[in-house]
């Protein structure tokens, strides 16, 4: 199975984290999971598990993404390219739809744009579509990447939010009890790092995977992206492509 970064950064690690807590609490009951030869039973039994991970992250994200979508008016990306945009410099977005325009796409003017949003909004979609499709060489441009992997991260874990707080708080109770089985002499003291690892992740979710990490980090993807377009060559579109 070939390893993508994209893939186990920002749809596996979600799930991962979800299930922490049940992990650690795990540990408690089966103590023999440490064991080396039960260990690599699991690391066979989880490559194929890996693999589901990534999928249920990436559904989950997908989900979501639409319906912040709709909340935030539009994708970071179509919201950027809009005329009359404030939350994107106007003279870097005129440099941008010029550079489309040089490579063989469509760029609504404002008069389109204010006749018929939803035509617009198409075309900025597809200059996107396709400025995605000439962005994917890693090496050419890596901080692309990076930040997509970031906005992918953050928008999966975030799909994965009530979830992961209702597994966390039932795991922190149980871990709780642990606590006082040791306190009763019934327990190891290994038993009070559940607790605190399991406190901390609930404080991590309420504090840290919100609606506003994603969006700080879906508006950084599009600004990247869409500078990208400047450092495209002319060469790399197709000035007979028709004009919509």
């Amino acid at each position: 199975m070939k390893h993508d970064s994209y893939e186990t950064y920002a749809r596996a690690f979600p799930v991962y984290i979800t299930v922490i807590p049940i992990v650690s609490v795990m540990f408690l009951i089966l103590p023999e999971g440490f064991d080396w030869k039960f260990g690599g039973v699991s690391a066979i039994v989880l490559l194929p598990l890996s693999y589901l991970c990534r999928q249920i992250g990436g559904d989950f994200g997908k989900r979501c993404q639409s319906a912040l979508w709709d909340k935030w008016e539009g994708a970071p990306t179509t919201r950027f390219l809009r005329h009359g945009n404030s939350e994107f410099n106007s003279n870097t977005r005129e440099r941008i739809h010029t550079k489309l325009r040089c490579v063989g796409l469509h760029v609504p003017s404002q008069e389109e744009q204010d006749q018929n949003p939803q035509e617009a909004d198409d075309s900025y979609e597809s200059c996107v579509d396709e400025l995605r499709r000439r962005t994917r060489d890693r090496k050419r441009f890596p901080r692309v990447f990076q930040e997509l992997r970031d906005y992918g991260f953050r928008r999966n874990i975030f799909a994965l939010k009530p979830i992961g707080l209702v597994i966390t708080v039932l795991f922190f109770f149980i871990s709780v009890i642990a606590v006082y089985d040791w306190k009763q002499g019934k327990q190891s003291v290994s038993a009070i790092v559940p607790c605190f690892i399991n406190l901390g992740l609930i404080l991590v979710w309420l504090l840290c995977f919100t609606e506003k990490a994603v969006k700080l980090t879906a508006d950084r993807y599009a600004r990247f992206l869409l500078e990208a377009c400047l450092d495209l060559e002319v060469e790399d579109g197709d000035n007979s492509l028709p004009k919509r």
